[in-house]
Order: C-alpha cells, then structure tokens, then sequence
C-alpha cells in the first residue's frame, strides 16, 4: 500500500482562510463541486499536505483546474497567498505523478522558441505565413478549435536595439515577452513609440527568454529558476531606471518572483502619470477594456489607470463592461487543457461586451488579445479587439 505522502505545503498560509466561500464568486473555474475553486483546493492541498489524504489523480484533476488567475487573493479579506501554496502543490504533483503531456510541451515550447534554433524557425514561419489572416482556425490537442495568431513577420524585431528619447528623462528596459516578441511585434513597437514621447529612452535586452511564470505557476521551479537566473544576468548588463512591460504575467514574475528591488510598470501607468505630454484623437470611437487578471492580482495595478489612459483620447466614448474585471478564460495552457471551462469563460466576458455596443475592447495583455479576438470571431461579434499600446499608437496627436 502506498504510504501516504507528507508535503511541504505552508500549512500556515493554508489555514489563514477562513472558509467564508468569498472566493467562489470570483473564480472562472468554479462549477458546483467543492473542489473547483479556491476555498476547496485550498483544502485538498491541506489534507495531502498532513498525510490525510494520498495524492490521486481526482486531486490533481480538480487542481488543474485552476486557471492561476488569482482573483481569490485579490478579494479574500484574510490575505490568504494561494499562489505560494499552489506552486508548491503543483511542484509535488509534478514530482509525484508526473507532468500531464499538454504542459510538457506547452513548457518546452516556450523554452525552445527563445532559443537560437527556435528563433529561426519562427523568422521562417513568419515568412511562410506573411499572405495568410491574422488568426488561424488550429485544431488544438484536446479536440478544440481555436483561432490562434501566426508568426510576427519580423519576430524578435526589437531585441538588442536602443531607442533614444529626444529628451532623455530617463532609461527604461523593456521586457518584451513571449508573445510579443514572436507574435504581437506591432505591440512592441508601440511600447516604444509611446515611452519615447514621454520621454523614456527605451532598452531591450538581447538575450532574455520566457520570463518562467508559465513554469512557476505549474509547478516547475527548476526551470523557472532556470529561466529567472539567465534572464537576470542577461539584464544586469543593461542600465536602466526601471522596468516597463506590455504583458502583466510578465510584470508579476518579474516584481514578485525575481528577488529584486526594482520598479516594474505597466506601460499604462507612465501614461496615466504623465503631464499632459502626450496627447490622443479618435473620431467617435467607442472604447471597452477588458481588464487583465494579472494586472490587478500580481502587478497590483489599479483597474483606474487604465480608465484614466483611455479617458486622455479626445473624441472617444469610454463605456465600462459590467465584468470588466472577470477572466478572459485564456491563462495560457488553461483553455488548452480545460476547453469547455474555457469556452464558458469566453462567452460569458464576449456577450458582456457586446453589451456595451463598443467599436473597440482594448486590453493590455497579448494572452488576452489571443482569447478575445478567438472570441468574437467564434462568438460572430464586430468589435475589433487591440492591445491598448496599439490603440493609442495609433492615436497619438
């Protein structure tokens, strides 16, 4: 008989919930059973943690259900960090029984694309792909179908480069990330149009790789490490002032996980902060934003600067979705490995916006581009969906 498996789960990050059930409001993957949102897997992790109960694969299966967008700490009132407590439950998972196929190469794709090898078969693919749509309908794995972006023409574009502000008032590094390095490199650009009118000269490291959040959340440390080691010597090449990103999981690892006193903002709220020197015209447009997860759960940036940004557009309407703060349903490998959970997710947040009768949801995250452009070409809805570093590009005066 197996003997039941002891865990170094924080037992006393575990019991600081209360089991009020507030959670259970927020969170995208909840659908009836106990187990499918925060205040019970927290329990789950506790019992196999005290030898209650052996790791099983119905533990694991509701674990994995968990699509790590956090809302339960943003709103549990006892502050309970039940990322810490599920990286570690997914690490004993992975060590235990192994890492599900769609993770493994889910993972090792992130990693090889960043390499010198992947990054050449991106470039090709990117030239391959130039005369096809933006979005291709891909089979996925588990039977899904999804419309999913095709390479950047000109992927890594940004890397290495140095982008000079006419008034320097200071350095920032860019950190560009997975997907806007090899597909969204329009958004990049953008970044770097608007930082350098604000006054920012603008860095991007030559080297840096996945910033290992995908990893971490799943419970792989060693590659996450991995990956947060080389990215930190890589960058300790460069000087800068601070750090800006386009992508909050990014943001999140980036101030959270990397053991650094650095600044990290999302690009949004140097805008939001700016005096007036840059300025925005739309012709009537009408303006949603769909809030990312990460930015307000790991990044701790309030929802209001982005608000504050699209307000600054003469000419634009800004109409707020009733969920404009509730998940997307995308957390990356989530809406491979749970497609039904995910499609549910989307719905839901593409009707909310189709409510709201705008021209435009902007948002600020390229994983949530992905998910809301697959949905109103799924759900057969005419807004246009643009990250809002390209919106405002865009619309500079």
């Amino acid at each position: 008989m197996k003997a039941m498996i002891k865990v170094e789960i924080p037992l006393d990050v575990a019991q600081k919930c209360v089991k009020c059930g507030l959670c259970k409001s927020v969170c995208p993957s909840y659908h009836g059973e106990e187990g499918s949102y925060a205040r019970g897997r927290l329990a789950l992790a506790e019992m196999v943690a005290k030898g209650e109960l052996p790791l099983s694969e119905e533990v694991t299966r509701q674990w994995n259900e968990c699509a790590m967008c956090r809302r339960c700490e943003w709103i549990c009132p006892n502050d309970v960090h039940y990322k810490e407590i599920f990286v570690k439950a997914r690490e004993l998972q992975e060590k235990e029984l192994g890492r599900d196929l769609i993770s493994r190469a889910g993972l090792k794709s992130l990693e090889f694309m960043q390499s010198e090898a992947g990054k050449k078969i991106i470039k090709a693919l990117g030239k391959i792909t130039r005369f096809l749509p933006r979005e291709i309908k891909t089979p996925l794995p588990t039977g899904a179908v999804k419309f999913m972006p095709k390479p950047d023409g000109e992927p890594f574009g940004l890397r290495g480069k140095t982008f000079k502000a006419d008034k320097e008032q200071g350095r920032l590094l860019f950190f560009t990330g997975c997907m806007i390095d090899v597909f969204y490199g329009e958004t990049g650009k953008s970044v770097v149009k608007l930082m350098n009118k604000l006054g920012y000269t603008v860095v991007v490291p030559q080297d840096i790789k996945c910033c290992g959040a995908p990893h971490l959340y799943h419970g792989n440390t060693s590659a996450f490490e991995k990956l947060r080691d080389h990215n930190l010597k890589e960058m300790d090449r460069y000087e800068f002032d601070a750090i800006v990103v386009a992508c909050p999981t990014c943001g999140g690892a980036l101030s959270e996980d990397y053991g650094r006193e650095w600044k990290v903002y999302d690009f949004a709220e140097l805008i939001a902060s700016s005096q007036g020197n840059l300025s925005f015209k739309a012709q009537g447009d009408k303006l949603t934003f769909h809030v990312p997860c990460h930015s307000y759960t790991a990044m701790k940036v309030n929802p209001k600067v982005f608000y504050k940004v699209m307000e600054r557009v003469e000419g634009a309407q800004v109409r707020k979705a009733e969920k404009d703060q509730s998940c997307c349903g995308f957390a990356g490998l989530w809406s491979i490995k749970n497609p039904k959970l995910s499609e549910k997710v989307q719905r839901e947040k593409i009707e909310d916006f189709a409510n709201t009768e705008a021209d435009y949801i902007l948002t600020t995250c390229p994983g949530c581009v992905l998910q809301l452009r697959d949905g109103v070409k799924k759900f057969k809805k005419p807004q246009k969906v643009l990250h809002l570093a390209d919106y405002l590009a865009r619309s500079m005066d």
